[in-house]
């Protein structure tokens, strides 16, 4: 199957990226004995950061938008990160579903009807979507833009850099995550480019540093090459809010 038609197969149950990592350690006291300078934290550490918190909130809602080679794809509800749930709301196009995941199990009933057909978990990337969430060893190039967006009525300060997800595999902590990572360079790409907005420092505090929006989206073909130019499918963005709600999903 292609890659967009594969997109385009498990609609909107591409969810809940994340890129959790680590911050920098405490530093070293002077040598004349004084407290250290306190030193602000890069810009790879502060979205690695951003990541691990939404990580940690352990659910939050979401907002998914997948753009495929046949059209856009979008989803929006509530979803647990571990072990892996979502009750998902999908348009694709002019057609609607309901799309419910439970760890390894997953249905979905279109349009009006109330039967709950089940898929094929090979046609979900719930692999790839544990992947995400331990790929912040492959952060690269990492930059703050200056100023402030908006971002759902939030101020927030836009990252931009690329994921090397060849080097987050080889700093996966088990097999099992170096498998959810394969999947992940498979939807999306073996370097995907990134752009990640945290809540600015002058928004409310409960929304500082908070991970707002991520996108992932392939690497476009060189310049001068035959495709160069070419709009690049399997880019997804996804906004998240509410995190830590309280998430309880049952199989239909």
């Amino acid at each position: 199957m292609s890659r967009g038609r594969r997109a385009s197969a498990v609609c909107g149950a591409l969810l809940v990226l994340a890129l959790a990592g680590c911050t920098t350690g405490s530093p070293e006291p002077a040598a004349d004995g004084a407290p250290p300078a306190s030193t602000a934290p890069s810009a790879q550490d502060t979205v690695a950061a951003a990541g691990a918190a939404l990580a940690d909130a352990g659910s939050a809602r979401v907002d998914v938008e997948l753009d495929s080679v046949s059209g856009p794809v979008r989803a929006s509800g509530p979803a647990r990160f571990t072990p892996f749930a979502a009750d998902l709301t999908v348009a694709l196009g002019t057609r609607g579903a309901q799309v419910r995941v439970l760890d390894d199990r997953a249905w979905a009933r279109f349009g009006g009807s109330d039967r709950w057909q089940p898929l094929s978990t090979g046609l979900l990337p719930v692999g790839a979507v544990g992947g995400m969430l331990h790929a912040a060893p492959g952060l690269r190039d990492v930059v703050a833009a200056p100023g402030a967006t908006d971002v759902d009525g939030v101020a927030a300060t836009t990252y931009t850099g690329s994921v090397d997800l060849a080097a987050a595999r080889a700093g996966a902590p088990d097999p099992a995550v170096a498998t959810r990572l394969d999947e992940l360079a498979g939807l999306v790409s073996p370097t995907p480019r990134f752009t990640a907005w945290l809540g600015a420092p002058d928004a409310a505090p409960a929304d500082r540093g908070r991970l707002l929006r991520l996108r992932l989206e392939p690497q476009a073909p060189p310049a001068g090459t035959q495709n160069a130019g070419a709009a690049v499918p399997g880019a997804v963005t996804v906004s998240f809010s509410d995190p830590g709600l309280p998430v309880e999903i049952t199989a239909p």
